[in-house]
């Protein structure tokens, strides 16, 4: 009888730990004292479609390779579940353009956005990520407006704001801005953070977008600030995007190597992303 109290007295502490080890939230929507206002949300309930009164879903060549297979984004490659969670998957696919090339087969990934439904300047943006496993594709969560290709020698008509993107390397997340479009003009500042494990299980990723700065956070914690550029005041929406690429040079520098065919296809998962603005005292 005693070993069996001792048993039991042993799974309700593991059970204890289990839970509050669980309880650790990194989104302010669980503080409601954090001083920050919802304003926008998806959980990616349901199976299917993302929501169209939500997202948009753009297909094309994106990563066109006149000496190899390309790389396209598809909207049959992006998906809820049906257990609460976004889906971009990068797939090996025949060959989509044969009057164009030879190709033995293309790639293809996938994305979505809020263009056209939700726009704001500032705020908080959050996302629950788990990033894919095969180290061969190019993965963003990211902010984006048609004003990045304004050439003025400011960031402050246009941003792009990456708020994690993950390239293949091994426990490597950047963050960036570009601005002043992607020609010659185009200007650039990164962070890149090396995160033991970040490959593995769900992790946080937010930006805080202020007048005067951004300010990057990885499972609660503050990973880079800057206001390089000045900062944006342009609306922006949301983007979730994978994307492939098998042309040499922009695989030599983004990409650890191309993906292995034999492990696709892979995943992008989603769990939720949630906006909010300042609540005005």
């Amino acid at each position: 009888m005693r070993r069996m109290r001792l048993f039991a007295a042993a799974v309700l502490f593991c059970l204890s730990v289990a839970c509050s080890s669980n309880t650790t939230s990194y989104s302010v929507l669980d503080h409601p004292n954090s001083g920050w206002k919802l304003v926008f949300r998806d959980e990616f309930s349901g199976r299917g479609r993302p929501d169209p009164d939500k997202w948009i879903s753009h297909e094309y060549n994106r990563k066109q390779n006149s000496e190899g297979p390309d790389g396209w984004w598809l909207k049959d490659n992006v998906s809820l579940t049906g257990h609460g969670q976004l889906e971009i998957t990068a797939t090996l696919i025949p060959n989509r353009n044969p009057d164009q090339d030879d190709d033995p087969h293309d790639y293809a990934s996938g994305m979505v956005s809020t263009e056209g439904k939700f726009e704001t300047a500032f705020g908080r943006y959050e996302a629950r990520i788990k990033l894919p496993q095969d180290p061969g594709w190019w993965i963003a969560f990211w902010l984006f407006a048609d004003e990045v290709h304004l050439e003025d020698g400011s960031g402050e008509d246009g941003t792009e704001i990456d708020i994690v993107e993950a390239f293949g390397w091994n426990d490597v997340v950047s963050h960036a801005l570009h601005w002043d479009g992607y020609d010659k003009h185009h200007k650039t500042e990164n962070k890149k953070v090396v995160r033991p494990g970040i490959r593995s299980g769900w992790h946080v990723f937010a930006l805080e977008w202020s007048e005067t700065e951004y300010i990057w956070f990885v499972d609660g914690e503050e990973v880079w600030r800057s206001s390089a550029g000045g900062v944006s005041k342009a609306p922006k929406w949301i983007k979730f995007s994978g994307e492939i690429s098998t042309q040499p040079s922009v695989a030599h520098q983004w990409w650890s190597n191309m993906p292995d065919d034999k492990r696709l296809p892979d995943r992008f998962l989603v769990d939720w992303v949630r906006v909010y603005e300042k609540k005005i005292p």
